[in-house]
């Protein structure tokens, strides 16, 4: 793995005495960073719908070796690339999307979210288990009232 190219794609957050990178693709993709870098793994969640992360394992994703969770309100499930489900997900999302050759607005707007599937995407699903968006795991953040949790690597400063 290349530090610089891994930088340039994380998220950095800079306190007093330490860098804080999340947006990891992976468990070994950070403990590969944390160790490459001095650095150690913590877990951080955005709680309030904004970019501000507070430290907070209650997520536990150090234990599942895991990179990434999120709570949303009980109207809704978010299913990340990392879930079994992602994959059955993007298989009935194009599906739907090769069916409709004439796209409503809603069909576009979704449609846009294509980009979003072959990367680190995440579904929003309702309660009747309908597909309400495809978005990123930065967006999600924002959306009805979701906790997003994610791993991250704390890096003393020089």
């Amino acid at each position: 793995m290349e530090n610089t190219d891994i930088r340039s794609r994380l998220t950095k957050f800079e306190f007093d005495n330490e860098v804080l990178y999340t947006k990891f693709n992976s468990y070994a993709e950070a403990e590969q960073f944390a160790n490459e870098n001095n650095g150690k793994l913590t877990e951080v969640g955005f709680l309030d719908g904004n970019d501000n992360p507070v430290f907070d394992d209650s997520a536990g994703l150090i234990a599942k070796k895991d990179y990434f969770a999120a709570e949303p309100n009980p109207n809704y499930e978010i299913i990340h690339s990392g879930n079994p489900l992602f994959k059955e997900l993007v298989a009935k999302y194009v599906k739907r999307d090769s069916e409709i050759r004439d796209k409503s607005v809603e069909e576009e707007l979704l449609s846009d979210s294509d980009s979003l599937i072959s990367e680190d995407g995440v579904f929003v699903i309702d309660k009747k288990g309908e597909i309400q968006k495809v978005t990123s795991r930065e967006r999600v953040r924002y959306l009805m009232h979701t906790k997003v949790y994610e791993l991250g690597v704390l890096i003393p400063k020089s």
